[in-house]
């Protein structure tokens, strides 16, 4: 079996994250707030833009030999007043491969990126409120609920929370 290894995406990743972001949208399409059908349209070049962010930001892939089996991005808040927050956005494990520690993998990358930029007191992200397997994997790292948006998705015809959650990287 092979050992998996995190690392940062490059361009030469956009197929196969193309790839595993459309199965992912089709799979659990409740939990991002993105849609395969705002997505499948997207080309490799747009891809290429998501790896590689004008900001600090990045996306990490865990990777099964030469297989991309799981993604995740983090990226500073872009207005001014919220530039000190981080988000983590699209965190996703291929179905075959969970229960491995894949996802605590990517979290861990994700949030030791959010380390090395500068001024970043705390990281952010929002789960759906029913996916209890997510929001257990990120209290374990240290993220707490902050909030609750009822309602916050609507996915074919049903309603969908989000718990938000942070996590601080700075003394208060």
């Amino acid at each position: 079996m092979n050992e998996p290894v995190v690392r940062r995406l490059t361009a030469a990743d956009a197929a196969p994250l193309r790839q595993l972001r459309l199965n992912a949208l089709v799979e659990t399409p409740e939990s991002f707030g993105s849609s395969y059908e705002e997505e499948h349209t997207l080309t490799l070049a747009d891809i290429r833009e998501w790896i590689s962010p004008a900001n600090d930001g990045a996306m990490y892939g865990v990777f099964l030999g030469d297989v991309l089996a799981g993604i995740v991005g983090v990226g500073r808040q872009r207005k001014l007043k919220v530039r000190h927050k981080a988000h983590i956005w699209s965190m996703y494990v291929a179905p075959a491969e969970r229960g491995r520690g894949l996802g605590r993998l990517l979290m861990r990358a994700a949030i030791d990126h959010a380390r090395t930029m500068r001024g970043i007191r705390q990281v952010q992200l929002s789960v759906t409120a029913n996916n209890v397997a997510a929001s257990a994997l990120y209290a374990s790292l240290g993220f707490t609920v902050y909030g609750h948006e009822r309602e916050a998705l609507l996915v074919n015809g049903k309603l969908y929370d989000e718990a938000l959650m942070a996590m601080p990287l700075a003394d208060r």
